[in-house]
């Protein structure tokens, strides 16, 4: 009896064991066949280039929108370049688009991961899967590269700060070129307006001096006006005593003759009474 009992549960132990097994060899076939699907559909690896890494390690996180998707794979730098290498793994089944950037995102904690944000789309939408592949079966050395970006912890925060303070940055330096250039052009206009006032002294000068010899021009000429003045009343004198006397010319003036030359015409004249020379 007992040695039947115990066949019997011999028997059913060797049954369970049986099913035990191929319910594992089910499950592991499931669990291969659902990583090469997978792998095939999803999983993605690349390289992002970048000039610092800091608080990157292998192992870190990548996100995509904040959701977690991989992790970083192995680090080297490339010396071509100078860049920091690092291989992204994807090993989450999401359509990551191809127009991505790599970003290391600091936190204030002081860790960091890598952020996958979308750029632009230009063009056809393309899966990031897809271009890989594609570069992938071009026999080309090396995997995909991507350049990444280094942002700051304000930014990693509040996405956009870096791109704001480097647009202020570039505003601002734009300004002190402009107020620069204006600060030019008033030392070339305050250069010029006093080459103009130097101009228009030594014009004034030069007037000046014309005025002066105007002047001194005009004083000769005032003397010699009245010379001209004095010659012609003794002209007109002479001639009075001609009218009374005509043969003074071959006899010559008396004394009375020469008192009415010397007076001023019209104020005295000559008389008329012949004088005995």
């Amino acid at each position: 009896m007992n040695r039947k009992f115990f066949n019997s549960l011999r028997a059913l132990y060797e049954s369970m064991l049986v099913l035990v097994v191929i319910a594992s060899a089910a499950l592991l076939i499931g669990a291969l066949y659902y990583a090469l699907k997978v792998g095939s559909r999803g999983a993605v690896r690349f390289d992002a280039a970048f000039n610092e890494v800091g608080g990157i390690k292998e192992g870190s996180s990548v996100l995509f929108k904040g959701m977690p998707v991989g992790a970083v794979g192995k680090m080297r730098y490339d010396a071509a370049t100078d860049k920091i290498l690092v291989r992204i793994e994807i090993t989450k089944q999401v359509d990551v688009p191809a127009n991505i950037k790599p970003y290391v995102e600091k936190s204030l904690m002081g860790q960091s991961n890598i952020a996958l944000r979308t750029e632009q789309q230009t063009g056809t939408k393309e899966l990031l899967a897809d271009v890989v592949r594609r570069h992938q079966a071009g026999d080309k050395d090396g995997l995909y590269r991507i350049d990444g970006v280094e942002l700051s912890r304000l930014d990693a925060i509040k996405p956009g700060l870096d791109a704001k303070s480097d647009e202020a940055i570039d505003v601002a330096r734009k300004t002190m070129h402009r107020t620069e250039e204006l600060a030019e052009q008033s030392n070339a206009a305050l250069t010029k307006a006093s080459q103009d006032l130097e101009k228009v002294a030594a014009t004034l000068n030069q007037a000046g001096q014309a005025v002066i010899r105007s002047e001194s021009q005009i004083k000769k000429l005032g003397s010699a006006s009245e010379k001209l003045g004095s010659a012609s009343d003794n002209v007109n004198g002479f001639i009075q005593v001609l009218k009374v006397k005509p043969s003074a010319l071959v006899w010559g003036l008396s004394d009375q003759q020469r008192t009415m030359m010397n007076q001023a015409p019209g104020t005295r004249r000559p008389s008329a009474t012949p004088v005995r020379k």
